[in-house]
């Protein structure tokens, strides 16, 4: 008599019926009893597995040998492993069937942008965040310029030896956009709303220092030091950071600049942004306009 639970955990819980040749009819019955699922077209886990990501993408793995993981799951193998993907999407050299919580693409990965880890292979940070850019707005995109992990140009080759691909277009504006080097999705508006505006004479993410530290700020207008500083989702997430906040507001003050700050809400108003901006950068010519004829 085989015990199931003794072969599962023999198989690391996964179960390839192709190696189990044997036990074929027993599997089925076990599917049939509700103690097996199948995952994949001769692959099979216990019930309670399915849903588990780790679980998910070990078995594709073993059925697909030449199976490279793309989007949400590769970032969660690279630089984001907070990331929970709800499908398992999976390059492959051939088309594949569809299966239940599985995207199969049928898409060679240029060997220099995939890793390999243990038995796993993913494309890389920079591959992985230039096809988020898709759908994201270059939120990963700004991850990796932030933290040093890419160089703009770096990800603008990654996306030279991808070409042809859906959505394309889209990540080459983003990368595009990036050239202003916004750290944030918040931040790229900002600066698509100073480029259409045509206001000029600003960099992004200026760093400053003063009273022993280093302070970046998020736009700053060197030649005029002011500063201006974009409050995003989640700004002030704990006592300790809004306290931080106005130390390094006091030390900007004293240093020479003035701070205007914004809000992600405040994009929904932007000819009141626009002109608060211009009324700090050329504040003659604001006085000047505003005098009765």
């Amino acid at each position: 008599m085989i015990d199931l639970d003794s072969l599962l955990a023999a198989h690391d819980g996964i179960l390839l019926a192709r190696r189990l040749r044997p036990l074929k009819s027993s599997l089925s019955r076990w599917c049939r009893a509700g103690r097996l699922a199948r995952l994949l077209p001769g692959v099979y886990v216990h019930p309670a597995s399915t849903g588990d990501v780790d679980t998910r993408v070990r078995a594709v793995c073993l059925k697909v040998p030449d199976a490279v993981l793309c989007d949400a799951v590769a970032a969660r193998f690279t630089a984001w492993p907070s990331a929970v993907p709800q499908i398992i999407e999976v390059s492959t050299r051939t088309r594949r069937r569809p299966a239940k919580g599985f995207r199969f693409v049928r898409r060679p990965i240029p060997p220099e942008d995939a890793l390999h880890r243990g038995g796993i292979a993913v494309t890389s940070a920079a591959l992985t965040a230039v096809d988020s850019a898709s759908h994201d707005k270059g939120s990963r995109i700004d991850d990796l310029l932030r933290t040093r992990r890419a160089t703009l140009e770096g990800l603008a080759s990654v996306l030279q030896r991808c070409p042809g691909r859906v959505g394309n277009r889209v990540r080459r504006r983003v990368l595009r956009r990036s050239r202003s080097h916004p750290w944030s999705i918040a931040e790229r508006e900002y600066h698509d709303l100073f480029d259409r505006h045509r206001i000029r004479g600003w960099v992004a993410n200026h760093p400053v220092m003063t009273q022993g530290r280093q302070f970046w700020l998020d736009i700053a207008f060197p030649a005029l030091r002011v500063a201006i500083e974009i409050d995003g989702y989640e700004h002030h997430s704990s006592r300790a950071a809004f306290t931080e906040d106005r130390a390094r507001q006091n030390a900007l003050v004293i240093a020479g600049w003035r701070v205007l700050r914004f809000t992600w809400g405040m994009l929904a108003a932007p000819d009141d942004i626009v002109a608060t901006v211009r009324a700090a950068i050329h504040p003659a010519s604001t006085r000047r306009s505003s005098r009765p004829g």
